[in-house]
């Protein structure tokens, strides 16, 4: 059967001394080293969602920031928009005033031009009509005949341009 000698004791003795030497001097530092490279793993990976957490937020407040931007970009082009066309506007409405201030200080003159010629005309008109019935009556008239006859014949050539032009 089963003999116990001394040489199987001390075998069995020599096993577990070996256990503890071993376990005390090899399996504890690999344990200790393999808890140490696990804790840093996890540090790791707490620091990585923390990170990943920052990120997000400063992602967040980058897109905000566009979107204000964005945003004060269109109110700005906007408001462009707007000054330039009251500007458009002003310029505009500068620019037909002084068309109509123009055209009237043209027919102003227009009309002024055509009362002188109209004047110089009747006055040529007059002096013709003296002389010639000067010569027909054969007397040289006064001043004061001619002048009446003048004024007679305005006031007809007037009276009778008027009906015309009606």
């Amino acid at each position: 059967m089963l003999r116990l000698d001394m040489n199987f004791v001390w075998n069995i003795v020599n096993l577990i001394v070996l256990y503890f030497l071993l376990r005390h001097f090899l399996i504890q530092p690999v344990m200790n080293v393999i808890n140490k490279r696990q804790a840093m793993i996890e540090q790791s990976i707490s620091n990585a969602k923390a990170s990943e957490g920052q990120a997000f937020v400063m992602k967040k407040q980058y897109e905000e920031k566009i979107a204000a931007s964005n945003e004060e970009g269109a109110k700005l082009i906007e408001e462009s928009r707007i000054q330039a066309k009251a500007q458009y506007d002003r310029i505009l409405k500068d620019a037909q005033e002084e068309a109509g201030r123009v055209m009237s200080e043209t027919q102003k003159r227009a009309e002024a031009d055509q009362e002188k010629a109209m004047r110089e005309a009747k006055a040529q008109i007059a002096g013709l009509v003296i002389a010639a019935a000067a010569k027909v009556v054969g007397q040289e008239a006064d001043a004061k005949a001619n002048q009446a006859l003048y004024d007679s014949f305005l006031a007809e050539a007037g009276d009778s341009h008027d009906a015309g032009s009606n």
